[in-house]
């Protein structure tokens, strides 16, 4: 199992959206500032998103309705396991490559959010634990910086998280390689 453009986080419950929406408390407004309960809600339509909860055709819908059109998504952590430069360049083209990279692949599950957090007014902070990846064999823990637009959409998300465990987990590092649990 790969990781490709999973984090690429990383990582949305039960809701699913149909159409964009002007998010409940968010108002559309710039002069606005995320609410906790609106960073729960995105934080678990990502978990649900990755878990394709509560199918695959919704976790694309609800991927669809949450990501902005012109989304990006960042990772030196995921440059890392792909053995690509550290540039901090983007990891994905546009918002259809990173949905069809996500519920194109085996879903993840035990998603365990540790910290969630809005972080200034139109950013939100997650920090998670992924519980099993492939093997299982290591927790992996991480962070995911999501921005939002005007609309309450995910414009841009930031996602560093332990590669290492990670890679050990997935086979993208030596099995020589060792770390302790």
């Amino acid at each position: 199992m790969k990781f490709t453009p999973l984090a690429s986080v990383l990582a949305v419950a039960a809701t699913t959206l149909a159409t964009p929406q002007r998010p409940h408390g968010w108002g559309g407004d710039r002069n606005q500032c995320v609410s906790q309960q609106r960073a729960d809600k995105v934080v678990n339509e990502i978990i649900a998103i990755f878990g394709h909860s509560p199918s695959v055709d919704a976790a694309n819908t609800t991927a669809h309705a949450l990501l902005a059109d012109d989304f990006q998504e960042f990772s030196d952590s995921v440059h890392a396991l792909e053995r690509q430069p550290l540039t901090g360049s983007g990891l994905t083209a546009n918002k259809t490559e990173w949905i069809g990279g996500i519920v194109g692949r085996p879903p993840i599950t035990d998603i365990e959010s540790l910290y969630i957090s809005p972080a200034g007014c139109h950013k939100i902070i997650w920090y998670w634990q992924f519980n099993r990846v492939a093997a299982a064999t290591y927790r992996v823990r991480g962070f995911n910086l999501i921005e939002l637009n005007a609309h309450g959409q995910v414009d841009q998300l930031v996602l560093e998280f332990n590669s290492i465990a990670w890679g050990l987990d997935d086979g993208e590092l030596p099995c020589n390689f060792t770390a302790r649990a």
